[in-house]
């Protein structure tokens, strides 16, 4: 994170604080610029530090929850709208992957396309355009970000 807690990191010889106390000193700088919006985005609102939340900084916050089954679908058709896709049910993996963020939705899409290149390249293939992104692969895709996740895990 750009603005830890201070006191936190104690291998960094101090960088870590010192760049906060700028960051909160440029804050300070702005007050009376007209025209200035900061705007901040976080999945770890409790790692900042608590000065960075102080009115006059950054004093509006507002929370974006995970999506649901129709905001999830929306993300993955954004991410496999150019992707050859061969039977794969997007609605369906969007209702599979409750309490999934839209980066761990866009790692799912990610993984499956690469498991279709290694299943294409195993087999020899040269002709890019047969290359097809099928269930199975999103299915080892799914069990593999499980396995290896378990921030996702954990989710379902």
């Amino acid at each position: 994170t750009l603005v830890p807690a201070r006191g936190q990191y104690q291998g960094d010889s101090g960088v870590s604080d010192r760049v906060v106390g700028q960051l909160l000193t440029e804050l300070d700088g702005l007050q009376g610029c007209t025209n200035v919006l900061l705007i901040g985005a976080t999945n770890r609102p409790s790692a900042l530090d608590p000065a960075i939340l102080r009115a006059g900084r950054i004093d509006l916050q507002l929370e974006i929850g995970l999506p649901d089954a129709a905001g999830r679908l929306a993300i993955l058709q954004v991410h496999n709208c150019d992707r050859p896709l061969e039977s794969v049910d997007l609605t369906n993996w969007a209702s599979r992957t409750e309490g999934w963020n839209g980066a761990d939705l866009a790692l799912l899409s990610n993984q499956a396309a690469l498991e279709a290149v290694r299943e294409y390249r195993a087999q020899g293939m040269a002709d890019p355009s047969q290359l097809r992104i099928a269930t199975h692969h999103w299915q080892q895709a799914h069990q593999a970000i499980l396995s290896q996740r378990t921030s996702v895990a954990n989710r379902g």
